[in-house]
Parts: structure tokens; C-alpha cells; sequence
């Protein structure tokens, strides 16, 4: 079950990246549930806003001083995969994270999931008012037929994913509801919804042509989301788990891995 404090969290995650984009939301969050310490995937890497790399670096630096170890990394920073935000990859050896360091990965996933959901409708509202400024033969793009089947889609995407995630959230018993049993909070759960947000992400991109993959689209923002799904929602070392994380297959439902409809979700 996903704690009141962690869902609070979460739902301010995702108002937050609606409102003001990735690279806030994420320090809001980041502060919130990892205070101090930075938020590693299972493979040791982290994607934090560069706001808190100093902070956080110089904390393992002085805790890494008062053991003798030299932090299992060379606190390299990676890419920039978008502006005001940078990836941490481990040192050599590929040291794992602190064994309770940072948040529990369940709660940081969850919130995640939350955050990228904020971020896909953001996306959603930014493709809508391009489309909408745009015409052919004196009609706006939105007022096609196709354009707004597709957004049609997209919401019903956003509204199932909302709908799954709060089911996560409340905790409630298997038989509270009439569609069947409630979802587990587990990490394949977490991940076949990371999935969903990217290929919904991924059809809002392909509406924008052109624009959504240029340096000053929304293109940026949509790669740096998809990225933490990636970093904190991957397998773990040394298991064979493997979902459609990418899942750019044409399926876009969600309802085949969980049971869940989209009416059931609103």
C-alpha cells in the first residue's frame, strides 16, 4: 500500500509538472521523499535536477570521508538531457546504492509515475494549442476528424493511468470493487504503467510532426520523462525481468495487463 504522505507527494508531483515542467516538479519531489541523499535506480544511476547535485554530492562526500571510502564513483555527471537536469551514472564497478539510502523504491516509483502522468498532460495541453493554431484550408488541425480521435485516445490513456493509480494508492480490499481485484503495488505494476505514459507521450509527438522532435519542442521534455522511467523502473541487476517498457508496438492498451477499462478508471 501506497502511504497517504507518498500519495499527497504524488499528486503534488503531478500538479506541479502540469504547472511548471519536469525540472521543478522533480526537485519538489526529490526534496520531499529523499532529502539529502540522491534517489538511485536499481542499477546505481539517478537523474536529479543539477539545483540539488551539489547538495546531494557533498553529503555522500562527507559520509564517504567518515567511513574511508571513496564513494564507489567518481561523482561523474553524465548527459544533460534536458535543461537544468543531469544524470548520475555509478562509478567503476557499478556500486549499488546504500542499502537504505533514499526513498523506498516502491514510494519513489509511485510518485514517479504520478509526475510523468503531469508531464504527459502537459504534453497533451501543449499539443492541443499548437494544433489549434494551425490551419489547413482556413480549419484548424484540431478540428480534424483524425486529430481529434487521436487526442480522444490520449485522454482516455490519462484518465485509465489516473484511475489505476489511485487504485495503487488506496489500498483498498480485492473485493471493493465490481471489475475485479485491485492492482498489487509491485514493481511490474509500476512498470507496465511507466509503459503506458511513454506510449501515450509517443502518440502526442507523432500529432506534432516535425515540431515534437525538434530541440525547442516539447520532444525534449516527453525524452527526459521517458529517461526516469528508464533509470528508476528498469530491472534490477541480476534478474531476467523484462516488460514492454518501450512498448512502441501499436498497442496502446493498458486493459490487457491490468484488467482495468478506461470507464472503470474514470
Amino acid at each position: 500500500m501506497v502511504s497517504a504522505e507518498v500519495r499527497e507527494h504524488g499528486h503534488e508531483a503531478r500538479v506541479n509538472a502540469r504547472a511548471d515542467g519536469l525540472v521543478p516538479a522533480l526537485t519538489l519531489l526529490a526534496r520531499a521523499l529523499s532529502p539529502g541523499v540522491p534517489p538511485r535506480g536499481p542499477r546505481g544511476h539517478a537523474v536529479l535536477p543539477k539545483e540539488l547535485l551539489d547538495e546531494f554530492a557533498a553529503m555522500e562526500g562527507s559520509r564517504d570521508a567518515r567511513s574511508g571510502s571513496d564513494g564507489g564513483r567518481s561523482a561523474s555527471e553524465d548527459e544533460e538531457p534536458l535543461p537544468g537536469l543531469a544524470v548520475l551514472r555509478p562509478g567503476a564497478g557499478g556500486r549499488e546504492p546504500r542499502p537504505g539510502a533514499g526513498p523506498a523504491p516502491l514510494d519513489w516509483n509511485a510518485s514517479l509515475a504520478w509526475l510523468r502522468l503531469g508531464m504527459s498532460e502537459r504534453l497533451r495541453d501543449d499539443c492541443i494549442a499548437y494544433l489549434a493554431a494551425r490551419q489547413v484550408e482556413g480549419v484548424s488541425l484540431l478540428m480534424q476528424q483524425m486529430v481529434k480521435g487521436a487526442l480522444a485516445d490520449v485522454l482516455i490513456e490519462h484518465l485509465e493511468i489516473e484511475g489505476v493509480l489511485d487504485d495503487l494508492a488506496d489500498g483498498a480490499a480485492a473485493d471493493d470493487t465490481p471489475l475485479g481485484p485491485r492492482l498489487p503495488v509491485d514493481e511490474h505494476t509500476l512498470t507496465r504503467i511507466q509503459a503506458q505514459i511513454t506510449r501515450t507521450d509517443r502518440a502526442l509527438l507523432r500529432l506534432l510532426g516535425a515540431h515534437g522532435f525538434t530541440s525547442a519542442g516539447p520532444g525534449t521534455a516527453a525524452h527526459a520523462s521517458e529517461l526516469l522511467a528508464d533509470v528508476y523502473c528498469g530491472p534490477r541487476p541480476g534478474t531476467s525481468y523484462e516488460t514492454d517498457r518501450t512498448g512502441d508496438t501499436g498497442d496502446t492498451s493498458h486493459t490487457e495487463h491490468t484488467g482495468h477499462t478506461a470507464k472503470g478508471a474514470v
